[in-house]
């Protein structure tokens, strides 16, 4: 099974996506994943990942923050397994996560 990478796109300017780091993280690493905070303001680490995120928003529309993509292989040829979009409570987030794992798993 491939290395998971979960990728959160959002801003530190963005509140939903500052309440949402309160955990994300450690959600992210409870469940086995790699966490990758794509600060959209910051031009090295958007730079970075900018191309997984347009593969699935290619003009932006209908982008929610925080956006977080399960992804892998997100420097490479990357395949993109999940999303969720906009802010949730922590349970709610992890257990969405866990979905998104599971539909994974049994593809």
């Amino acid at each position: 099974m491939d290395m998971l990478t979960l990728l959160k796109y959002g801003t530190h300017d963005c509140s939903i996506c500052q309440r949402m780091a309160t955990f994300d993280s450690r959600v992210a690493d409870g469940l086995g994943l790699t966490f990758m905070d794509v600060d959209m303001k910051n031009p090295m680490i958007y730079g970075r990942y900018r191309k997984v995120l347009l593969h699935r928003y290619p003009l932006k529309h209908n982008l929610g923050l925080p956006t977080y993509l399960l992804v892998s292989n997100p420097e490479g040829d990357f395949s993109i397994h999940g999303e969720i979009a906009g802010g949730l409570p922590e349970d709610k987030f992890q257990a969405r996560l866990q979905d998104l794992l599971r539909e994974y798993a049994s593809n």
